[in-house]
């Protein structure tokens, strides 16, 4: 925004766990605002497809970043830009396949269902892993909602009801948000995490996900480039106002992450 100069942006959310309702009316609210454009990171598909069908309505572009409207309502919106989440969901399977070659049990855990990009992520993990070699456990995918203290206590319930679990995989990094309660939760599991018994893999590269894999506590991290996309969405924004049509979709790149590469990984 500082470099285009001459707009004025509002950086608006919902709180740390705020929901998909709450999304939709700020975007109501910005709407009757009149301003120029919307971007949108989708927490509820079918809610926002609601409020972009309004913008589109009042003449307002709204682009989709990180994640997207269900298939059938892109053409409400001018672009998404962001990964191609099922990539995501195939780098963590295809990392769990290199630890775990012979295949096992595994649980995926993820934020809310309604959530395009979480869903995709998982549809790339499981159609990327062997069905014959690989088996999720009954009582998941878990839904934490975007709750990370809850995030927690599932994955401590699903790990005492299955003491062999071979894998733990996250379709984001919820339990890694805080930080003190996962360290203490695998404190319970250090030999069975050092051994590669049990795999743990996690969505993005944040600075504390990325001091846990140094630390051993992950065994790989799959991560966006989301200040790529917040910038790309600030001139996609402008040009939309100016009347130039972008690409559809604008994708950015992946970082793949494990303890060995964990120095270099990182795109700035």
């Amino acid at each position: 925004a500082a470099e285009i100069g001459g707009i004025e942006c509002y950086y608006i959310g919902p709180g740390e766990h705020g929901g998909g309702d709450e999304q939709f009316q700020m975007v109501q609210d910005l709407i009757a605002k009149k301003v120029d454009g919307l971007a949108v990171s989708v927490a509820n598909a079918p809610a926002i497809a609601k409020a972009a069908a309004a913008a589109k309505a009042a003449g307002i572009p709204l682009v989709t970043w990180d994640s997207d409207l269900l298939d059938s309502d892109h053409a409400l919106r001018a672009t998404y830009i962001g990964t191609v989440n099922t990539e995501i969901g195939k780098e963590i399977a295809k990392r769990a396949m290199e630890l775990k070659p012979n295949g096992g049990t595994f649980c995926i855990q993820s934020g809310g269902p309604s959530a395009v990009n979480m869903n995709e992520r998982m549809k790339g993990m499981l159609e990327t892993l062997p069905a014959d070699k690989w088996t999720q456990v009954a009582g998941c995918p878990l839904y934490n909602n975007d709750d990370f203290p809850l995030s927690i206590v599932q994955m401590t319930d699903i790990l005492a009801k299955y003491p062999k679990l071979d894998a733990m995989l996250n379709a984001g990094g919820a339990p890694q948000m805080v930080p003190q309660a996962y360290r203490q939760l695998l404190a319970n599991y250090q030999d069975r995490i050092k051994s590669k018994d049990l795999v743990l893999l996690f969505v993005e590269t944040m600075d504390v996900q990325m001091k846990f894999l140094k630390e051993g506590l992950s065994d790989g991290q799959v991560g966006q480039r989301p200040y790529e996309m917040g910038y790309r969405a600030m001139y996609v924004l402008n040009d939309l106002t100016n009347g130039k049509l972008p690409p559809d979709p604008i994708t950015v790149g992946l970082d793949v992450c494990t303890p060995e590469t964990v120095d270099t990984c990182k795109t700035k």
